[in-house]
């Protein structure tokens, strides 16, 4: 699946282990899922480098000389440049006790040695993606604070959406986490780059239907969940290079059922509406999609912005098994599914702001060379 990047550039880990060899495993693993990654081999040495450097994910033993890992992250957690940067502690210390420490001093999640590798970068995973999450409203808060100076009101309304928007993330980051983790393995041909934009799409197209700021924003970060569901296709099917029989493409398509099952049950409004555009988005807008054969009103606003979103990229993005469609073919196939497949006018708004479209296009490429990759990483 690859490291999450922004604007290209590779998410950043901290390892701090006073254990070269426990460095040097890490240091592999992590560069090979396309992690920038510093190391240290003391406390003192690994704030040194995370308050010159920053990073999106701090890695941290406990048990090392002169300043322990509690007394790190501690520090880590005083200091207001680092005060968000998720920590992770690996160590053969798991106990109860151990645990409320750490809590206390403000550990994000916790590793036991010796570790899984699997495990171990979905925690990664998804611990960079909430600090990436955190920096964008950051931006984005700064930004509005310096368009609308002087416009107070406007200014404090926003920054309660934004900050809202911050604490469900809070609530929603370790139970998705848990959700997710129901899996063995987490596999998917989808690009970081396809995730990203996917959901800039769905965003632009909530701002077009004149959604607002706060709706957009959710369905910007909840859409790239719309495929969890795969996770729990058979494997016989889900990496079957050639065409699907009609059983297998029955199976094939419980796989919005079990993404909707896989999330649903959550307070949390993101979580909720994840689960919502994983269940719809492969209705259509004449009734003939599934699960469910809804059509047209009845299909959920998110579940019918992600299908157009979904489907465009989708054909204009190079896999290993396709090459990517022309824009005037993709185009024309939209026009072709305007209330058929796709709600008529979420296809007109889409196709209004193409330009806007292919400035995301272009901001967010596939970085990665596809015929490097096996055949079979295709999930289909």
């Amino acid at each position: 699946m690859g490291a999450p990047t922004y604007e290209g550039n590779a998410a950043r880990i901290l390892v701090i282990d006073d254990e070269a060899g426990v460095r040097r495993v890490l240091l592999r693993l992590l560069s090979s899922e396309g992690y920038e990654v510093m190391e240290a081999a003391s406390g003192q040495d690994g704030l040194e480098i995370l308050w010159t450097h920053g990073a999106d994910t701090v890695l941290l033993d406990v048990m090392m000389p002169r300043m322990d890992g509690l007394e790190v992250c501690r520090r880590i957690r005083k200091n207001s440049r680092t005060a968000h940067t998720p920590v992770v502690f690996i160590t053969a210390a798991v106990d109860r006790q151990f645990r409320r420490q750490a809590r206390k001093v403000g550990a994000d999640d916790f590793l036991s040695k010796p570790f899984d590798e699997v495990e171990l970068l979905a925690r990664v995973r998804n611990t960079v993606r909430m600090k990436l999450y955190y920096d964008g409203l950051t931006r984005e808060r700064n930004r509005l604070r310096t368009e609308v100076d002087g416009r107070t009101r406007a200014l404090d309304e926003a920054t309660e959406r934004l900050e809202r928007l911050q604490e469900e993330l809070k609530v929603a980051r370790e139970e998705t986490i848990a959700r997710l983790a129901r899996a063995a393995e987490f596999r998917d041909d989808e690009t970081a780059a396809h995730l990203q934009r996917m959901s800039h799409y769905c965003y632009l197209l909530g701002k077009k239907k004149s959604l607002d700021e706060y709706t957009c924003e959710m369905l910007r970060i909840a859409s790239p969940m719309h495929d969890v569901g795969k996770i729990g296709i058979p494997d016989h099917i889900l990496l079957k290079p050639g065409r699907l029989t009609p059983d297998e493409y029955t199976i094939m398509k419980q796989h919005a059922e079990i993404g909707y099952k896989i999330l649903s049950g959550s307070e949390s409004p993101l979580v909720k509406l994840a689960a919502n555009i994983a269940h719809t988005h492969h209705e259509k807008w004449d009734g003939s999609g599934y699960p469910r054969g809804l059509e047209a009103d009845q299909i959920p606003i998110e579940g019918r912005i992600a299908a157009v979103a979904d489907v465009f990229d989708a054909l204009t993005s190079e896999r290993p098994y396709k090459k990517a469609w022309p824009i005037e073919d993709a185009v024309a196939l939209l026009e072709r599914g305007r209330e058929a497949h796709f709600d008529p006018e979420l296809v007109d708004l889409f196709l209004d702001s193409m330009d806007e479209v292919l400035e995301i296009k272009d901001q967010f490429r596939d970085s990665h060379n596809h015929d490097a990759e096996p055949a079979a990483r295709r999930i289909g």
